[in-house]
């Protein structure tokens, strides 16, 4: 743990209307605003979404449908400094020109595209906004047809840098946050070109890749995590056979302690956020593979009592 203190885990439930079910979308928190931002994803049988909404700790509000063209697959983080969150790449479906490489920024009314150059279009990527570097970090992802990537890049706000080509190996639908304690970008899971997936932890630095641990929860995809004040929390996720809701997981730094198994049904491909003013984490919607695919709808948040 970071602190000194012993700690309890709540999941609860919150109200199921706003938002359409969905999957693979993304969420952030905007800490100037303190609302939490959800845009775009997919609901299982239908087109992509491209809607805009915030949660305010009580009910969702759409405040936007226009801006970048309707996809699932992108990922989006909140640049703390600049004051707006940041989205890249995703896809609309199967085609070549269905992969975008686009950036767009959200300053709390509008959408901007701010470049349609930097990494090559993709899908299933992951990014984490380094506070202290002010940097917007991009790792791996899958283009229309070939080799996944490994390759990592940063926004400056300006520009994409391309900055290593070494690390981890290449992979799609993994997951990265900051770790506003340790300073570095944590990356965990993916899946692989021949189908399988890794459960590896490795930290980005803003100058190398290292290999931080092999244990903890299993090989995932789908299984998106926050950093917290309590440390960094990961949730549900997708093996290579089924969903899983068995692992709440906290990473403190060095290990990943298994929390809790009671809380939002069985998921992949759903968001998370943390919003920082409430001290809860926010879970929204994902999908499920049951007779056929579906996409749920419901808001979930975690509250993490300290136990003296």
């Amino acid at each position: 743990m970071y602190g000194n203190s012993m700690e309890r885990f709540f999941w609860t439930q919150k109200e199921d209307i706003g938002a359409s079910p969905r999957t693979d979308h993304s969420m952030c928190y905007d800490s100037d605003k303190e609302k939490v931002v959800l845009f775009g994803g997919w609901a299982a049988g239908t087109n992509r979404l491209g809607d805009t909404w915030i949660w305010d700790g009580n009910e969702w509000t759409q405040v936007a449908d226009t801006g970048p063209l309707p996809r699932s697959g992108f990922d989006m983080v909140y640049d703390s400094f600049r004051k707006k969150s940041v989205l890249f790449g995703g896809y609309a479906g199967g085609l070549p020109t269905d992969h975008f490489n686009d950036t767009w920024e959200w300053d709390g009314n509008e959408w901007t595209q701010v470049s349609d150059t930097g990494p090559s279009a993709r899908r299933n990527h992951a990014m984490a906004y380094d506070s202290t570097r002010q940097r917007v970090v991009l790792f791996g992802g899958a283009p229309f047809n070939g080799p996944f990537f490994n390759d990592t890049w940063e926004w400056d706000g300006n520009e994409w840098t391309q900055v290593s080509d070494i690390g981890p190996s290449a992979r799609h639908a993994h997951t990265m946050t900051y770790d506003e304690s340790a300073q570095i970008v944590l990356l965990f899971s993916g899946a692989t070109l021949t189908g399988g997936s890794v459960g590896e932890t490795w930290g980005w630095d803003g100058n190398e890749w290292t290999h931080l641990q092999h244990l903890g929860p299993r090989r995932l995809v789908g299984s998106p995590m926050v950093y917290t004040v309590h440390g960094t929390i990961l949730f549900g996720g997708k093996t290579v056979n089924d969903q899983v809701n068995d692992n709440t997981w906290l990473w403190d730094g060095k290990f990943w302690t298994h929390t809790q198994d009671i809380g939002p049904s069985p998921r992949f491909g759903h968001a998370i956020a943390y919003d920082s003013r409430r001290d809860r984490v926010v879970l929204f919607g994902g999908g499920v593979v049951a007779a056929g695919m579906s996409s749920l709808g419901d808001t979930w948040e975690l509250k993490i009592e300290q136990i003296s």
